[in-house]
């Protein structure tokens, strides 16, 4: 499983988020598509594809000569929650203070 830090890495970028909702919204997107969408040129978005395949966040089918991508949910879900339960074990120093 890819590490919490490499997802919100990953994630960091406005343009790599655009990307990770297209394909939760669409399913598997070919790079001609989200090229379309995002008004971006091949290279460019083929960079900001490459750095979620990195985080194991999409993964990509080729068919033809274009690549297909979609969204690895499980990953999502199981870093999502992985993290969401490491903070929740931590005691809150704030608002819930002596309660």
């Amino acid at each position: 499983m890819p590490s919490v830090n490499s997802i919100f890495k990953a994630l960091g970028d406005p343009v790599r988020v655009r990307i990770v909702e297209m394909l939760s919204l669409n399913g598997e997107m070919c790079v001609c598509k989200i090229m379309e969408e995002l008004s971006m040129t091949q290279p460019a978005v083929s960079h900001h594809l490459a750095t979620l395949k990195k985080a194991g966040l999409v993964y990509p089918r080729k068919e033809g000569q274009w690549i297909h991508y979609s969204l690895c949910k499980d990953v999502v879900a199981d870093v999502a929650i992985a993290f969401l339960e490491r903070i929740a074990k931590k005691p809150c120093e704030c608002c819930c203070k002596g309660g």
